[in-house]
């Protein structure tokens, strides 16, 4: 009888104990925040620009309050990032890669100085036009 309760008892606990090992795991919410207006700056060289509009991928609410409350010192550290390139230095997907990832160091810089935080955790170009 013994062996019956303990046979029972294994099939209702592995079937949970795999469904608790399942390989998946829980992926949080992403927060996404679009920096409106988008940004047209002057390129470096002669008579280029680029227009584009930028959306941030953040860890947590915390994050999104500090870049709204410093959104002036946020602009223009991404206006100084955008501008100091050439039209060539942007023109490959290698090079929009990297530009991002640019963009995310200075703003989590930026963020550091001014509210003591870092949380943006990517940057992402949804309209990007250089001439």
């Amino acid at each position: 009888m013994r062996l019956v309760f303990l046979l029972c008892g294994l099939l209702l606990i592995t079937p949970a104990a795999y469904a608790e090992d399942d390989g998946e795991t829980a992926v949080p919410e992403a927060i996404y925040l679009a920096l409106n207006p988008q940004f047209t700056v002057n390129l470096l060289g002669d008579k280029h620009y680029l227009r584009t509009t930028i959306q941030l991928q953040l860890a947590d609410q915390e994050t999104k309050s500090a870049i709204e409350a410093n959104d002036p010192a946020i602009r223009h550290a991404l206006i100084v990032v955008l501008s100091n390139n050439h039209v060539d230095d942007i023109s490959s997907a290698d090079d929009l890669n990297a530009l991002r990832i640019k963009v995310a160091k200075s703003l989590n810089k930026t963020l550091k100085k001014h509210a003591k935080i870092e949380g943006i955790t990517d940057v992402f170009f949804t309209d990007f036009v250089s001439q």
